[in-house]
């Protein structure tokens, strides 16, 4: 899936968010001289300076965003961050972009990709995922060693007959 449609603003959830937020603003802008404001959130309020919990360009009404993550376990970072981006002003959350989906499930059955999906009606795009992650491990060694043993995959199945998706 890709983002047809423009964007404004790309947000990157504290913590690790924010370096992921910036670096795509920087390598939008230099790789493709598109221009795009970032801005994050931060875990405590602040009272002096800038004040807020918004750190980074100030959300206008009417503005779409984009937010950046690093994985997407049970979606709680970013049911945490719309409603503080839609509080902040009348702005239109138009997709997720997560480095890693590890493929659990979300607060039912469904992966957390698909519920916040259908939940916030979100474009969803993982840039891998844990599926694609093994695939590639399993495969090739690296520096002559291989890194996804027998155990390890094991392992992996095991945590995943528990906390996996269904779809």
């Amino acid at each position: 899936e890709t983002i047809e449609a423009e964007f404004d603003c790309l947000f990157g959830p504290a913590y690790k968010g924010i370096p992921l937020a910036t670096t795509t603003a920087v390598a939008l802008s230099r790789k493709y001289s598109h221009l795009v404001t970032y801005c994050f959130n931060r875990k405590e309020m602040k009272e002096h300076g800038e004040g807020g919990n918004i750190v980074g360009h100030k959300l206008q009404d009417g503005e779409k965003i984009v937010i950046v993550e690093d994985v997407t376990t049970a979606g709680t970072s970013v049911r945490e961050s719309i409603p503080l981006l839609i509080k902040t002003a009348k702005v239109e959350i138009k997709a997720l972009i997560v480095s890693v989906d590890r493929m659990e499930k979300g607060q039912g059955e469904k992966s957390a990709l698909s519920e916040l999906r259908e939940e916030f009606g979100l474009i969803t795009i993982p840039i891998v995922t844990l599926d694609e992650i093994i695939e590639h491990l399993s495969e090739n060694k690296i520096d002559g060693n291989i890194i996804l043993t027998q155990e390890i995959k094991q392992r992996i199945t095991e945590y995943r007959e528990k906390y996996g998706a269904t779809e």
